[in-house]
């Protein structure tokens, strides 16, 4: 067993201190349409052969794809990916194969750069006149990114326009949207996630119709990159020590978009989201405190009256950025505890289109702490951490419950079944800033006399969806939120006209289905 008297004690103490999220247990009785270019009947109009066999309408536009040089693209609610055909297009007309595979006449096609948008007829000039009118402010990008081979939706994609600074995350079900301001022209939008491949689209693609977007795992060849026999301990020291290279040296604000929210057996309790202006210190300046000014709230609570039991985040925006571990080294990246883990280079992996090591951390055999491990993301090039997945080990999270348990009630048992944070930086003007924190922490519980079991799980997401570099200043104290405090319990009025110029992540579709158990959408509710 390892030696842990002194050490171990001054552990779980830094432990006890470092990324927590309390748990408070309480008994309560379309923006503007982009214009495609012209299709031309030349491209229509080509010849082409796709082979008469059982398929996929998704594997047969694959197969046209790569014959005609092309990618389609499309909003799989109207095209079904996963119905089988046998193509009959030999040597006829593209737009008729087209129309055999998707076995609907009535579709239309426009060109844009080297894609092909699949869509259907807008609605008229009197159908859009009798809709709400929609602020021109802004341009809205939206879609839904996919897995190319599984066809399953991929949560947390970074979606952006980098060079202005501007982004937003997919949610769990790959959806995302993006508001760019008219005043601004980018030409195009990049997807880029863990282990795929980067894509680009052109804006008004997106602007023109929601898509789905599939992307590729990135198989990384050897011969594209030198393997260094890198000692992770090492790697870990000099990434360290590359900090004021590799991230901001100034402080700059950070437009960030916050969410947290309590489901209790697959049913939301409480949802709650907010927009902050973080004053993000200097990197080098590691005693700095940041600053969080809060811009606008919303929430809504979905308890029934058979509830007795309900649980809230407390210190959800503290804990986002507490998790920034560039700014925060954890106790166990510090040189004194390293001796409690095992570090491994695990792989070599793309993010975006940076590649980097993958280093692997677990606890040694005889520790019983509840610690954290997992996986820490460096460039190879730079060794600027990437990012991070990590979680509190398994093994001993059963003694984690006092740590992440504010307050208990005697009638109820509750244990953590899994704790697990992710953390992601991205490049702008040539140094990385904090992007995407997320945390999820779920638990069971059950009545003292009961067999039954019923499960909560409690997640916070901070992402930072745009970046300002000049005049920046900190706060006025009379204007910081006091990050302590339980974030449902603030009092906000919801302010629509603030929020439709402003970019956030698409809640999950089941937010929506609780919500209208309380017949309210989370836009209508006002909660003193």
């Amino acid at each position: 067993m390892v030696n842990a008297s002194k050490n171990t004690c001054r552990l779980t103490t830094r432990a006890s201190r470092i990324v927590r999220v309390f748990l408070l247990i309480a008994i309560l009785s379309r923006g503007t349409w982009g214009m495609g270019q012209s299709s031309g009947d030349d491209l229509f109009s080509k010849r082409v052969t796709i082979p008469s066999q059982r398929t996929t309408v998704y594997k047969a536009l694959n197969q046209l794809a790569d014959s005609i040089g092309f990618q389609f693209a499309y909003d799989s609610r109207l095209v079904d990916n996963d119905r089988r055909i046998r193509p009959q297009a030999q040597n006829v007309e593209l737009r008729r194969a087209l129309h055999h595979i998707l076995g609907d006449s009535l579709f239309l096609f426009t060109v844009y750069d080297n894609h092909i948008l699949i869509h259907r007829k807008k609605e008229t000039i009197e159908e859009l006149e009798t809709q709400q009118p929609v602020p021109l402010s802004y341009t809205m990008l939206r879609g839904r990114v996919l897995d190319s081979q599984t066809l399953k939706p991929i949560s947390y994609v970074t979606v952006g326009i980098p060079e202005m600074g501007l982004g937003s995350i997919t949610n769990q079900e790959g959806f995302f949207q993006l508001k760019i301001p008219l005043k601004q022209d980018p030409r195009t939008i990049s997807l880029m996630h863990l282990g795929y491949k980067t894509r680009k689209f052109p804006v008004e693609l997106l602007a023109a119709e929601p898509i789905d977007i599939f992307l590729e795992a990135d198989v990384i060849s050897i011969q594209e990159v030198i393997i260094r026999n890198v000692d992770p301990k090492q790697l870990l020291r000099d990434a360290f020590a590359r900090i004021p290279d590799n991230y901001s040296a100034k402080p700059v604000y950070l437009t960030s978009f916050y969410r947290e929210g309590v489901v209790k057996n697959d049913k939301y309790q409480n949802y709650s989201e907010a927009i902050f202006k973080i004053y993000k210190s200097s990197y080098t300046r590691p005693n700095e405190t940041d600053q969080v000014k809060q811009l606008k709230s919303r929430k809504t609570q979905n308890l029934e009256p058979a509830d007795t039991l309900s649980i809230k985040l407390r210190g959800g925006i503290n804990s986002s950025l507490t998790l920034d571990l560039v700014k925060h080294p954890p106790f166990y990246l510090e040189e004194e505890f390293l001796q409690y883990y095992n570090f491994t280079r695990n792989d070599i992996i793309t993010i975006g289109d940076r590649v980097a090591y993958a280093i692997g951390f677990n606890l040694k055999e005889g520790v019983t702490e509840p610690l954290m491990e997992g996986v820490l993301y460096i460039d190879i090039d730079n060794l600027a951490i990437l990012g991070a997945d990590f979680k509190v080990s398994p093994q001993n999270i059963g003694r984690a419950t006092d740590q992440y348990v504010y307050k208990r009630n005697r009638r109820f048992r509750l244990r953590p079944v899994s704790i697990s944070y992710s953390v992601r930086y991205k490049s702008y003007d040539g140094v990385h800033h904090l992007s995407h924190v997320r945390g999820d922490l779920k638990f069971r519980y059950r009545y003292r006399r009961s067999l039954f079991n019923n499960s909560f799980h409690l997640f916070f997401e901070l992402v930072n969806t745009q970046i300002e570099t000049d005049n920046v200043v900190r706060f006025d104290r009379r204007e910081l939120e006091p990050m302590h405090n339980v974030f449902l319990d603030n009092s906000w009025v919801y302010d629509q006209v603030f929020w439709n110029d402003l970019n956030i992540i698409p809640p999950e579709k089941s937010v929506f289905d609780a919500l209208n158990d309380i017949n309210a959408k989370i836009e209508e509710v006002r909660y003193q």
